[in-house]
C-alpha cells in the first residue's frame, strides 16, 4: 500500500513539476531572445546564454529534456544552449534533444525531424586559437579562433555522447552511432560511427 501511494504521489508531483518547467522553459527562451514555434516542450531547467546581434529560431513541435533523470542516459546533465555574438542557431520542426550542448560561434542549422541523443555536443568552433601565443591574450585568442558552420539535414538521428565539430554537414536521414566524433561530412542515407566517424554502410544496404 505504501509503495502504491508513493508511486501515485511521485507521478502526481512529477506532472506538476513538468507543467511548471515547460512554461518556465518557454519564458526563459523568450527572455533570452530565442524565438520558437507551436507546442514547444521543455522538461527540466535549461542553461541558456546569448550574445548580441544573434539569431535563434526553433520550429514547431520541438522538445528539450534537461537533466533530472528524464532520460536515463542523460542522468542529471542539463541542456546547454550558448549563442555567441553575431552567431545563429536555427532548428526545424519536430526535433528532440536530450541534455545536449549546442554552442554556436558562427552557425548551427538543424533540419526537421532530427533527434539528438543524451550528452551530445554540437560545437561549430575550435573555441580557442591554435596558436599558444594567441591563447596568452584573450582578445587574440578569440579573434583568431576558427569557426565553421554545421549543417544537420532532415530526419537525422544522432546517438548518445557524440561530438559534432566545426564545418561538418550530416546528410538527410543519416544515423550517427553513439560515442562518435564527427570531423568530416557524412552523406545522406548512411550509418556512420567511430572516432573519427566513418561511414559503415548505406541505410538501404541489406545486411548479409
Amino acid at each position: 500500500m505504501i509503495v502504491k501511494i508513493h508511486r501515485i504521489g511521485s507521478k502526481f508531483l512529477n506532472n506538476i513539476i513538468n507543467s511548471f518547467n515547460w512554461r518556465w522553459g518557454r519564458f526563459k527562451m523568450k527572455s533570452y531572445g530565442i524565438t520558437y514555434g507551436k507546442n514547444l516542450i521543455v522538461q527540466g531547467d535549461l542553461y541558456l546564454k546569448t550574445g548580441v546581434n544573434f539569431k535563434a529560431e526553433i520550429g514547431d513541435n520541438c522538445f528539450f529534456k534537461s537533466g533530472r533523470g528524464l532520460n536515463p542516459l542523460s542522468r542529471n546533465i542539463r541542456t546547454s544552449i550558448h549563442i555567441e555574438d553575431g552567431a545563429s542557431l536555427v532548428i526545424g520542426d519536430h526535433c528532440g534533444f536530450s541534455s545536449v550542448c549546442l554552442w554556436s560561434h558562427k552557425s548551427i542549422w538543424i533540419g526537421n525531424n532530427v533527434n539528438i541523443g543524451a550528452d551530445t555536443i554540437i560545437l561549430d568552433s575550435d573555441a580557442h586559437s591554435l596558436s599558444f601565443l594567441d591563447r596568452r591574450v584573450d582578445e587574440l585568442d578569440q579573434k583568431n579562433k576558427v569557426s565553421k558552420a554545421i549543417i544537420i539535414g532532415d530526419d537525422v538521428l544522432i546517438g548518445t555522447r557524440c561530438i559534432i565539430l566545426k564545418g561538418v554537414t550530416i546528410g538527410a536521414r543519416s544515423i550517427v552511432g553513439s560515442g562518435s566524433i564527427v570531423l568530416h561530412d557524412i552523406p545522406e542515407d548512411c550509418i556512420a560511427a567511430g572516432n573519427p566517424a566513418k561511414v559503415i554502410r548505406r541505410i538501404n544496404e541489406v545486411i548479409g
